[in-house]
This record gives structure tokens, C-alpha cells and sequence, in this order.
């Protein structure tokens, strides 16, 4: 069997479960932590884009969804170390919110990239969770320096 490593981040956002699944799954509240433009609709087998800038047009497709509780994307174009790879949440409701397990699983090896994407995504999701907890809006141009 082929190696396959994973991404893997746990927090815990005070926000409602459906709140932090929309941030996951409609495009505008991709853009407010992630994308710079996301399109796509939240139903099995749906194509997202996601676009960073005019050379980073990557594309994903919803492999699975259980609204609002998980949601998980299959890259299908995107660069070569993130072809295939699946990234993904499964959300719980807490307590005080919703506990969040990110995934961007399925990768071939731990490279630089690979960890250099495990750093962008902990600050992505920093950026989520200052959005839904405090409305902070971090402009695309600024998440590599949040």
C-alpha cells in the first residue's frame, strides 16, 4: 500500500455549527479566510473553484456532506502535491461552540510543501475563527502576514 500522510488541525471556534459550516461550504465566507474567490455550491459531486491569483486556479469537487456537520473536497486540479488530496472538516457542537477537525489528507509524501501547507493552513483557520467568533475581516492581500 502507497504512504499517505495528513494535515491535520483541532480547535474549537464560540460560533454555531451551522455558522462554521458556512465557512467552509458557501463561497463568499471562503473568501473571508481562505480563497481570494471561491465559486461552488454545497451539494455532493459539486465542482468548487478556488482561486489565490490568475496562476492559482485550483479546482475541488464535494465528495462528501452532511450539512452542518461535515463537508470534504477532493482536489482535481491544483498543484501536483494537492492532486487528489482531500480536505475536509467534521464539526461537533460543544458546549461553547463548535469543536472543528480539519484534514487535508492523502498527501505522497512530507515535503516542504507539505509542511509549509500544514503553517498556511493553521493560519487559515486562526482567520476563520477571529471571523465567526469577532467579525474581524482580514483582507486577502494580508492572511500571509496575520
Amino acid at each position: 500500500m502507497e504512504n499517505s500522510f495528513s494535515i491535520l488541525h483541532n480547535l474549537e471556534a464560540s460560533a454555531t455549527l451551522e455558522n462554521v459550516f458556512q465557512m467552509f461550504s458557501v463561497p463568499g465566507f471562503l473568501n473571508e479566510w481562505w480563497t481570494h474567490y471561491c465559486e461552488g455550491a454545497p451539494e455532493l459531486d459539486s465542482e468548487y473553484t478556488f482561486e489565490f491569483s490568475g496562476e492559482y486556479i485550483w479546482k475541488g469537487k464535494v465528495s462528501k456532506i452532511n450539512p452542518p456537520f461535515e463537508i470534504e473536497y477532493v482536489m482535481t486540479e491544483a498543484d501536483k502535491d494537492w492532486m487528489g488530496t482531500q480536505v475536509g472538516c467534521i464539526l461537533k457542537e460543544t458546549k461553547h461552540g463548535t469543536r472543528i477537525r480539519f484534514y487535508h489528507s492523502g498527501w505522497k509524501s512530507t515535503n516542504d510543501h507539505f509542511r509549509q501547507t500544514s503553517f498556511c493552513w493553521a493560519m487559515y483557520l486562526r482567520i476563520l475563527k477571529k471571523f465567526v467568533e469577532e467579525g474581524l475581516h482580514v483582507p486577502y492581500s494580508e492572511r500571509d502576514n496575520f
